[in-house]
């Protein structure tokens, strides 16, 4: 059955490379008889995969535009085929010649396949749903780690990385599980698990400082992390606020150094201090990563978010005055 199995996977992947490919070729490439790919013919046709015989002397082809790469697997489907490589070497000697290899060309061709989607969906997601996708006008938004996390998370391997953290103006080592990544607001986030603590956390994609994919495999713990992280996503919906801040001389080189917001306009005032000119679709993150800078750092407007901010300074004295 293994063997057959193999065999027919090799027949789909060769009439999608060669249209028009002869059973005499095939019979050759796989190492069997005509009879036998007639049959296999029959079996694939039995499986709903649609490939057809142009008529005498013109050989097998795939209909219409269908093509397969290899598989349209659903989720689980692909954690079930994933899980064969992490017992590889105890199923080895059960296996014939060559399975090792094939088994890494379908895993290598469906990450592929993904990445490829995946990006096209990026590309065409900026063109028609913005704010829903990673926008290429902005610095602040690109992450040189993008591609090596999506691989990643496709091929469910461990990543070490460093992840600077801005309100606390502190660096965290450690490896992640990275289960997901989720395009918000025009930018990424990495939904995964930190070994340190074994918790699920969100890290902003442009936050990472250093990554490598390591060779080591993980194993979902958490189940149902897609839709429940979707949702809370789609839950942290709002409408983006308009804010111009004053920042003193004397924290602009620390801002500029490691800055994580994207302005619109930045206005050198007589004092040395500079106007910045912002929108801000995280007004929570935003007032969090504002606090860094204390009393070098005003907010001139909107009004409400300065007196809120007056608020929270006077319940502040309350208790420390």
């Amino acid at each position: 059955m293994t063997d057959r199995l193999i065999r027919l996977m090799r027949i789909i992947t060769l009439v999608q490379a060669k249209p028009g490919i002869l059973a005499r070729e095939l019979a050759e490439r796989c190492s069997t008889s005509e009879r036998t790919i007639y049959r296999d013919m029959e079996a694939l046709s039995a499986m709903h995969i649609p490939i057809t015989h142009l008529g005498y002397g013109k050989g097998y082809q795939f209909i219409g535009r269908f093509a397969l790469y290899p598989f349209d697997w659903t989720e689980d489907e692909l954690e079930a085929f994933t899980t064969v490589a992490q017992v590889m070497n105890q199923i080895k000697p059960l296996l014939p010649e060559g399975f090792e290899g094939a088994y890494e060309k379908v895993m290598a061709a469906y990450h592929k396949q993904k990445v490829d989607r995946m990006e096209t969906e990026l590309q065409e997601g900026e063109h028609h749903q913005p704010g829903k996708t990673v926008s290429t006008q902005s610095g602040e938004e690109q992450s040189e780690y993008l591609m090596p996390i999506l691989l990643a998370t496709l091929s469910q391997q461990i990543i070490q990385a460093e992840y600077y953290i801005p309100e606390r103006n502190e660096l965290l080592y450690g490896k992640i599980d990275p289960y997901l990544l989720i395009p918000w607001q025009r930018r990424f986030y990495l939904v995964g698990r930190n070994h340190n603590t074994g918790e699920m956390y969100t890290y902003r994609l442009n936050r990472f400082e250093r990554v490598v994919v390591l060779d080591d495999v993980f194993i979902k713990v958490h189940t149902h992390t897609q839709q429940e992280w979707q949702n809370y996503f789609r839950g942290k919906e709002e409408e983006s606020v308009a804010f111009k801040i004053r920042l003193s001389s004397a924290v602009i080189p620390k801002y500029k150094e490691k800055t994580f917001i994207t302005p619109i306009a930045e206005t050198a005032a007589t004092d040395g201090s500079i106007i910045i000119d912002l929108t801000i679709s995280d007004v929570r993150e935003f007032l969090s990563w504002l606090s860094q800078y204390g009393s070098e750092a005003e907010i001139l407007e909107p009004v409400q978010y300065r007196e809120m901010m007056k608020h929270q300074l006077k319940k502040w004295l309350a208790v420390y005055g």
